[in-house]
């Protein structure tokens, strides 16, 4: 698959770029600063525009194929198009070629991307993992991407892989987690639980982990505790520590592990409190700062971060952290492979 990259000016934030080449495996990927009439795919293509660019790219495929331009959801699409938000499928040539318009978020793709093996890499540098595991890839001449992801741990993309291989990786880097961590911790956990106490993140943690199919098996419910009030009411959060360190401290995410374990009676717990902005941080605490706890019945850890980006990437960064954090608390890897 071809991935093309039409335009002059991107400000998209390399973090949603690499979200982008998590979603796709490209063979071939080009930057173009336009698009016209001669456009002919000769296998199957992701074009990536932006606000300035979709129009046009929209505009000139509909030409191609002869057809009308239409207006779906305030988007000029081509007639009969497969569409989704952001994203429309057509065929041209017999290939399928996918527009997407990339812009806060990763829109869905509609062309199936190939088969690949997610490996999550923890407490460890890239330096140190490409040490491990090249002497395991090289020799078979398997490629490999390796990234730093959002929640500070490591993640390898590459060709699915046989047994054989993943118990040579595992015996190399105790330290990891094969496919997606959310289903990872759904299969390993129970019949342990854990349970969320979210401010900054407002449920993101949980309405992630319930997005995968088995949740219920480690995973009963959690509190959502964004005003102070609703802290020191739900979780028992004390009114001194809130008036004299504020929502936003370690003291403060403590005692929200503390409460939310005793009222779920889970075995784990991950606390989240932060700036998330674009409004409300200060010299002291300026946006992006958060807490993030993990706690069981014996132990408690937090740790203190300054996040940048948006909103809604502080959130995610938050999340996945908190994510990490857990798995490492819990030793939460993987033992063995199929």
């Amino acid at each position: 698959m071809e991935i093309m990259f039409v335009g002059k000016e991107w400000k998209f934030k390399n973090a949603l770029k690499e979200e982008l080449f998590r979603a796709v495996n490209a063979d071939t990927i080009k930057y173009l600063n336009s698009f016209d009439i001669s456009f002919e795919p000769n296998d199957d293509t992701l074009i990536v525009t932006n606000n300035h660019t979709y129009p046009l790219v929209a505009k000139i495929i509909s030409t191609i194929l002869n057809t009308n331009l239409i207006i779906k959801d305030n988007q000029p699409v081509p007639e009969n198009a497969i569409f989704s938000k952001n994203s429309f499928l057509v065929k041209i040539n017999n290939y399928d070629v996918n527009v997407i318009l990339l812009e806060k978020e990763v829109p869905y793709i509609f062309i199936k991307p190939p088969k690949y093996e997610l490996i999550n890499i923890f407490n460890m540098d890239k330096d140190t993992a490409k040490m491990f595991i090249e002497p395991i890839f090289n020799p078979r001449k398997i490629d490999y991407t390796l990234i730093e992801n959002e929640g500070g741990f490591l993640e390898i993309y590459t060709k699915p892989l046989e047994s054989k291989i993943k118990k040579e990786i595992l015996n190399a880097i105790p330290f990891t987690v094969f496919g997606n961590i959310f289903e990872h911790i759904i299969k390993t956990l129970p019949p342990k639980k854990i349970t969320f106490a979210e401010s900054c993140t407002g449920g993101l943690i949980a309405s992630t982990l319930t997005k995968y199919p088995g949740a219920s098996n480690c995973f009963d419910g959690s509190v959502v505790t964004y005003s102070n009030e609703i802290k020191h009411e739900w979780l028992g959060v004390s009114l001194e520590t809130l008036k004299r360190y504020g929502a936003v401290s370690e003291q403060t995410v403590k005692e929200m592990l503390l409460g939310v374990l005793e009222i779920s009676k889970a075995n784990y717990a991950i606390a989240v409190s932060g700036i998330a902005g674009p409004t409300g941080g200060t010299k002291e605490k300026p946006v992006g700062t958060v807490y993030i706890g993990v706690a069981n019945e014996k132990e408690l850890k937090v740790e203190h971060h300054l996040f940048r980006g948006d909103r809604n990437y502080i959130q995610y960064q938050a999340m996945m952290n908190g994510i990490r954090m857990f798995i490492n608390f819990s030793r939460l890897y993987s033992k063995d492979v199929d």
